[in-house]
């Protein structure tokens, strides 16, 4: 439902998907983590390690059912912040292309 509060472009939908990151432009392993919510132009998710904000980011988000096709886009880092747990990062991120 539509929040009249909510001031942003695109609403958010919450979700928790796979998703697989690395620096962009890079040939390392891509690491995975979980998405917690996605909108039209960013993802929010919980990461194994701190992000540089600023920073570009690979992302492709793995849907849970075969219906929906995969996610795959560059990212900006616009807040990288300790979780919950230890370990844990939380993520946010604005989508500057599509692959």
């Amino acid at each position: 439902m539509y929040n009249v509060n909510e001031l942003r472009s695109f609403q958010r939908i919450k979700t928790e998907c796979t998703v697989k990151y690395r620096k962009a432009g890079s040939n390392d392993v891509q690491k995975e983590g979980i998405t917690k919510n996605l909108s039209g132009n960013g993802i929010f998710f919980i990461a194994g390690e701190a992000q540089e904000v600023s920073s570009l980011i690979e992302i492709h988000v793995v849907p849970g059912t075969s219906a929906t096709p995969p996610l795959d886009a560059v990212i900006e880092v616009i807040r990288s912040n300790p979780g919950q747990s230890e370990g844990e990062f939380e993520i946010a991120g604005m989508i500057k292309s599509f692959k």
